[in-house]
């Protein structure tokens, strides 16, 4: 049986001229489930959910 996300990425990347402030993000979400995303600042957190969002590309 194959799994389905309801939101799925691998290897996510994002590079800005200076700085790399995501670096091969891989994270699977479960259709209903409910997820916090935790790190340090300077993570990558809000990146990731820009990104997530279509705020970033």
């Amino acid at each position: 049986m194959t799994q389905s996300f309801a939101v799925q990425t691998k290897a996510l990347v994002k590079r800005y001229p200076s700085v790399l402030a995501l670096a091969g993000l891989d994270l699977a979400i479960e259709p209903g489930c409910f997820f916090g995303l935790l790190g340090p600042n300077g993570a990558g957190k809000t990146t990731a959910v820009s990104i997530l969002c279509t705020l970033l590309r």
